[in-house]
């Protein structure tokens, strides 16, 4: 089966196809408040499309409102098809959260990708606009996690509220060392985000049962996890791993 994949973040939407749950090719777009034309019309150009190639399956993750009613008139009107959304309903995770709802869609796929690829009990990190860790149990069973501003995010509040500091590129530096400015913003921000991410986990991992594996997933992963005294397992396209994983159990449920 030929499944479009959507990943709606705050800052960028990632899009693949998936052929019989193996992924065969993804994009990354910067996320915009599309009408469902507008995003037609660029996915269109990206898949190449006609008629005939029309998915056959569309299922997606979003946390902006606006996109969501994008993608739900897109697919019915030239997909001719509901999609399936992520939410608590769908996911199909057992749940052990105050207010269920409250999880972003995100989560919820990124914990159905690490139960499809991986062994639980496990952490799952996702570097983006936010940093979220989510712990799930050795039962499969998702029980909650932590949330701090993304590299970006944090950087970005620095620059706004320090008028002294102009925004830089980060990239990580030689040295933890900053002989200037820019330097020190990248050493401070990117070697504290990795940091964080090590006490988290090790917080995380202290009251929960068994030896969880480390996954990382987000823009920022390769970059942080890497440098993390946590041993992580890289999986980019973790997210879009576990829409697919709900698509496909929701297509065959029908």
């Amino acid at each position: 089966m030929r499944r479009l994949v959507l990943d709606i973040g705050n800052t960028r939407t990632s899009v693949g196809i998936f052929i019989d749950g193996s992924l065969d090719v993804q994009w990354r777009i910067t996320t915009r408040h599309w009408t469902a034309d507008d995003l037609w019309v660029i996915l269109r150009s990206l898949l190449k499309i006609d008629d005939s190639d029309l998915p056959e399956g569309i299922s997606f993750a979003c946390v902006v409102p606006q996109v969501r009613h994008a993608v739900l008139n897109l697919s019915r009107r030239y997909i001719k098809m509901d999609p399936i959304e992520v939410t608590v309903e769908t996911a199909g995770i057992s749940i052990d959260y105050r207010y269920p709802h409250e999880l972003g869609a995100d989560r919820l796929a990124n914990t159905a990708g690490v139960l499809s690829l991986g062994s639980p009990p496990a952490i799952v990190v996702d570097f983006g606009t936010a940093t979220t860790f989510d712990v799930i149990s050795g039962k499969g069973v998702y029980l909650g996690g932590a949330i701090t501003p993304g590299v970006g995010t944090a950087a970005g509040e620095l620059f706004k509220k320090a008028e002294k500091l102009n925004p830089v590129d980060l990239e990580f530096p030689a040295s933890p060392l900053g002989k200037s400015t820019a330097e020190a913003v990248c050493s401070g921000v990117l070697l504290g985000a990795v940091g964080a991410a090590d006490n988290i986990i090790d917080e995380l991992a202290a009251v929960i049962d068994g030896v969880p594996e480390i996954w990382a997933t987000g823009g920022w992963a390769p970059g942080i996890a890497r440098r993390c005294r946590n041993v992580m397992k890289i999986c980019p396209e973790l997210t879009l791993v576990g829409i697919d994983c709900i698509g496909e159990r929701c297509s065959n449920a029908n």
